[in-house]
């Protein structure tokens, strides 16, 4: 029963975090394309694109806190310990998403991945290009976190869960 209801919960914290990768990588690509993608300091160290991905990890912390609190682990008190808990443990997946963020952006190649369209009379048409190292940076900074969190969560965040709530999804 235990392993059946470990993989329900793992089914739901990956749904939930699909969701809120989304809008993670939805802030994320949006602002460093939108505003600009330069490579000069922003503050304490830090460069744009790191600025950019922290404000996108914020917005899907807060979506995946939600969709986790009342759906993963089902719980519906008004617990601020828990909510405490829950802060600190992001505040650390937090800036590992972002360390291994930044290293992947400089280990990973700057290759580009584009849609060619080659009209039969004309020159070809790039559409859709991105950046491979930003996808790749951005994908392993994401798993890297997402095991943090689902353990964190699990063993310390949400491990009170009333058992007296029944299972009916």
């Amino acid at each position: 029963m235990a392993i059946y209801q470990t993989s329900k919960q793992i089914t739901k914290f990956t749904i939930s975090g699909v969701i809120a990768v989304f809008f993670d990588f939805a802030v994320y690509y949006g602002l460093s394309n939108l505003i600009g993608n330069t490579y000069s300091d922003a503050f304490l160290g830090l460069q744009w694109n790191d600025i950019y991905k922290g404000v996108g990890f914020m917005v899907g912390t807060f979506v995946t806190y939600n969709l986790n609190k009342f759906w993963t682990w089902r719980t519906s008190d008004k617990n601020n310990r828990r909510l405490a808990n829950f802060a600190v443990l992001y505040v650390i997946s937090f800036v590992i998403n972002i360390l291994i963020n930044k290293w992947g952006m400089t280990t990973f190649h700057d290759n580009e991945i584009a849609l060619l369209y080659t009209p039969y009379d004309g020159d070809a048409i790039t559409l859709f290009p991105f950046k491979t190292d930003k996808l790749s940076a951005f994908i392993l900074a994401t798993a890297v976190s997402s095991i943090v969190n689902f353990v964190g969560q699990k063993i310390w965040v949400f491990k009170d869960r009333p058992s007296n709530l029944g299972d009916s999804e």
